[in-house]
């Protein structure tokens, strides 16, 4: 599996969840952050482990660019440590549920995801060209028609290297992959365009 490089829809996902919960770690571990937001979505800024949940729904105005609306609403969770251990790694853990409407049509599909991505440098000066080794363990994600039909699936374990420059992204490939992880190797456009309606 090594040299199977990932296309952008795939790493884009990936980044954003990144920066998703980078940013709410930020937060979490600013406890002035916190206490000016009571109602946040993370449990106390003084724990070693950072929970949060978060809930969103918005209409996508041009899905997997089709040009053509698709309404979104998930809920999620996750656990991630304030600092990574001393060797280094970091690990979270993720839930997330999110229902696709096309409101065109009514068609409706159901994601859900449940793993634990844990991560750590392998080479390279982090403030300069690094690769990190990330590993997806789980039900990394799920596409499901409303009567609980399954559409697709990934799920097991998937080991991915991605190289970044300082802060900068550069490139990512699948070192192994146990358990087909189609979804997060091609995207999930091709499962999701055809289940919504959408042409």
């Amino acid at each position: 599996m090594r040299g199977r490089s990932l296309p952008k829809h795939a790493l884009l996902l990936a980044a954003l969840t990144a920066t998703v919960i980078a940013a709410v770690v930020a937060l979490g571990s600013n406890r002035s952050a916190l206490a000016a937001s009571p109602n946040g979505p993370c449990n106390s800024p003084s724990a070693q482990v950072i929970s949060c949940h978060f809930t969103d729904s918005f209409a996508d105005t041009d899905y997997c660019g089709t040009g053509q609306t698709v309404d979104l609403a998930f809920d999620g969770r996750f656990t991630v440590p304030v600092t990574p251990n001393t060797s280094g790694t970091s690990w979270n853990n993720s839930e997330s549920r999110a229902v696709l409407t096309n409101p065109a049509t009514g068609a409706t599909v159901l994601t859900h995801s449940a793993y634990r991505f844990t991560s750590m440098v392998i080479s390279g000066d982090p403030d300069g060209v690094h690769t990190v080794q990330a590993l997806f363990a789980g039900d990394a994600e799920t596409i499901r028609d409303v009567h609980g039909g399954v559409l697709a699936r990934d799920a097991g374990n998937l080991v991915v290297e991605a190289t970044f420059d300082g802060g900068d992204f550069v490139s990512a490939e699948i070192v192994s992959d146990h358990g087909d992880h189609s979804l997060f190797a091609n995207g999930d456009c091709s499962v999701l365009v055809p289940a919504l309606g959408l042409t």
